[in-house]
């Protein structure tokens, strides 16, 4: 068991997908967590193609703001065996990156998932309802955000096994708005959000009244 819990995110260039996704995983993380916790929640990302130093895109960036994530000066990142093999949760924008991911470290398969299949299979889970050694909680024992690290990697292991239940390949893949239309950075607001929300949800604790209104704040986008 690590002592800390490192979270990453991978895209393409890491300027749209990955930096939304990470801006908001780790705003939400300082806001859900309990402050001992949150400490030692690192959320990173990284790009299989990234332009090394290259900012968020602007119209992605407006949009993180819009949600209240914080601005982090973000910055993109290239993608390194180091960072996969360090992360106890690994999020990829789509398959493609999950290959990349794997062709790295094979091993880290049971942890690593596409943004949406993630959020499908959250979507199907009780926000915090595992324990710190794996067994389910329910009714009023289970809690509305994880207290230790160790009740964070069981909810990854979670994640694991309602898997084979829920895998739908052609809805996995979050679109790639670089060098698209404006539509397409709404289009990837509207495929990856909800999908992030569920996870805070399960990971951060993220309470039901904000999920529903980040919900449906994307629903209206």
């Amino acid at each position: 068991m690590t002592a800390d819990f490192s979270l990453l995110i991978v895209c393409t260039g890491n300027v749209h997908r990955s930096a939304l996704a990470h801006d908001l995983l780790a705003t939400w993380a300082g806001w859900y967590l309990p402050a001992a916790l949150a400490t030692r929640v690192h959320v990173v990302s990284a790009g299989t193609r990234a332009p090394v130093g290259v900012p968020m895109g602007g119209a992605t960036r407006r949009i993180a703001a819009e949600l209240g994530a914080e601005d982090r000066g973000h910055r993109a990142a290239l993608l390194t065996a180091d960072l996969v093999e360090s992360a106890d949760l690994i999020l990829a924008s789509a398959r493609e990156h999950r290959a990349a991911v794997l062709a790295l470290s094979p091993r880290v398969l049971r942890r690593t998932f596409t943004i949406r299949e993630a959020g499908r299979i959250a979507t199907a889970m009780r926000p915090a309802a595992v324990h710190e050694d794996g067994a389910a909680l329910s009714g009023r024992a289970a809690r509305s955000a994880p207290s230790s690290v160790a009740s964070l990697c069981a909810a990854v292991v979670r994640l694991d096994e309602l898997r084979p239940d829920y895998l739908d390949p052609l809805a996995d893949d979050v679109i790639d708005p670089e060098g698209r239309e404006p539509a397409a950075v709404e289009e990837m607001v509207r495929q990856e959000v909800p999908a992030l929300v569920e996870l805070a949800r399960v990971l951060w604790g993220m309470p039901p009244g904000d999920v529903d209104a980040y919900l449906r704040a994307v629903a209206q986008s």
